[in-house]
């Protein structure tokens, strides 16, 4: 009775954790119409977490220190995993609507299956090949001409997909999942919130104008994800498994594209939804297939 108990609960907060995530390109696109943009909402999201991952992290008396060498290693991963990602990500938010951004951005375990062929030699077996062969099927979905600013958006998403399966990749091969998850937020954050601040001086996208709404939704968006999606997402996996978790995650997509159309009146096209399905049908079996390896 526990364990099933333990279970309801895992799978409650994994899908939880999901719909924050879904909902945050929604409250992302609203701030850039009162004054942010994606650079400062990408320093915002990782600045204001810090203070209080530090406070959790000294509450619970767990050392910050760590080796020169993966605090090298957490740099790179911060700079193009992270930063990288999130500063597309929330730029293609401007050309195409959210829901579709979000389920182009989730072909990321595609991108992990060919990264880990490539360079680590890993086995593609016939049902990560047709999860390829449906993703794609579902990017070229897409591409149906049109303006230039879709095509940037696409790009975009697609392109935030590619940086976040480095992020993937590189956490499980560079020995960083050995490390404590808060410790590893805290550096994350850290660089992250350099790296953007760096990149808005040189581009002139640094600004604190704010309207005061705006602000809120900001704040909203940092804590929610870096604190409590992230929070709840640890916990669900711990009570149902990384793969059940992976799969309960598809409740992302589906929401930012739920939000988009009800909340900012968003359209998609039946191709574009077809689109959008095929990619999580792919997402759904490569999820799967790990699910009964493990």
């Amino acid at each position: 009775m526990d364990i099933q108990m333990n279970r309801a609960k895992g799978i409650a907060l994994v899908i939880l954790s999901a719909v924050i995530y879904g909902i945050t390109p929604t409250m992302a696109k609203y701030t850039y119409t009162h004054g942010s943009n994606p650079v400062m909402m990408t320093m915002f999201r990782s600045l204001l977490p810090i203070p209080i991952i530090l406070v959790i992290l000294l509450a619970k008396k767990i050392s910050i220190k760590i080796p020169v060498k993966i605090l090298g290693k957490i740099s790179v991963i911060a700079l193009v995993g992270s930063t990288v990602t999130s500063v597309m990500l929330n730029m293609s938010y401007n050309y195409i609507p959210v829901g579709m951004s979000t389920t182009l951005h989730f072909v990321y375990p595609t991108f992990v299956s060919i990264l880990c062929f490539l360079f680590y030699k890993e086995h593609i077996d016939r049902a990560k090949i047709l999860a390829l062969i449906i993703s794609g099927a579902g990017i070229l979905c897409f591409f149906q001409g049109g303006a230039s600013g879709s095509l940037i958006g696409i790009l975009l998403a697609l392109g935030s997909g590619m940086t976040y399966a480095f992020y993937m990749v590189a956490v499980d091969k560079w020995g960083i999942k050995d490390l404590h998850p808060m410790v590893f937020s805290l550096y994350t954050c850290l660089f992250v919130s350099v790296y953007t601040f760096l990149y808005g001086l040189m581009t002139n996208q640094v600004t604190f104008g704010l309207t005061p709404l705006s602000w809120v939704f900001t704040f909203l968006v940092a804590v929610s994800v870096s604190i409590g999606a992230n929070a709840f997402l640890q916990v669900g996996i711990r009570y149902t498994g990384a793969s059940t978790a992976a799969i309960l995650s598809m409740f992302e997509p589906i929401t930012s594209v739920v939000c988009g159309i009800l909340i900012l009146r968003e359209s998609l096209s039946g191709t574009k939804l077809l689109g959008c399905s095929l990619i999580l049908i792919a997402v759904y079996l490569l999820t799967r297939k790990r699910a009964v390896v493990e």
